[in-house]
């Protein structure tokens, strides 16, 4: 199983410390970490959101996720990519922050066609994180997108990224 975890801190200044604390006691279960928050030269925002890839479904990775649950002021949401779950996958659609899990099963010219709905809605992805992975004993790519924009544009990003076989599409959405 293939976990991607989001977590929106909804006061960085008040809970990002209780929330680093938790993340790094649990580091060694943590593959990839993506943090993000909008900063301009007149603002810096108080919220912010960390993506966070994990090693699987196990004790560790949920106590971590509970104990994150039991702080105040963040919210969290999850994804995952197993055998059971491949046909599922529903298009969630949303005003807030969209992230985008992506994963890419290794076949020859997919990866090439993937990249091509990738460029063709680029202004469509803020962020953009890819890694290897293994999903089914198999090489595997992993992409998760932070999504802005036109809710109408995202949505059919990711019915593009359906039509393609073998490329699962999961989202979470604050």
């Amino acid at each position: 199983m293939i976990k991607v975890i989001g977590i929106k801190v909804i006061d960085r200044i008040k809970e990002a410390g209780l929330t680093q604390g938790i993340l790094s006691k649990y580091a060694a279960h943590i593959i990839s970490r993506l943090g993000f928050h909008e900063v301009t030269d007149s603002v810096c925002s108080r919220e912010a959101c960390i993506v966070l890839h994990l090693d699987g479904e196990n004790d560790e990775t949920v106590n971590m996720i509970s104990e994150l649950k039991s702080l105040g002021g963040i919210d969290i949401r999850q994804i995952t990519f197993s055998p059971e779950e491949l046909g599922s996958g529903n298009i969630v659609s949303s005003k807030g922050a969209e992230i985008l899990g992506v994963l890419v099963e290794r076949e020859p010219e997919l990866a090439g066609k993937v990249q091509k709905i990738l460029t063709s809605f680029g202004c469509n992805i803020r962020t953009r994180l890819g890694v290897n992975e293994s999903f089914f004993g198999e090489p595997a790519g992993l992409i998760i997108l932070e999504l802005i924009g036109d809710e109408e544009q995202r949505l059919f990003l990711e019915k593009e990224l359906k039509k393609l076989g073998k490329v699962h599409v999961r989202t979470m959405a604050f």
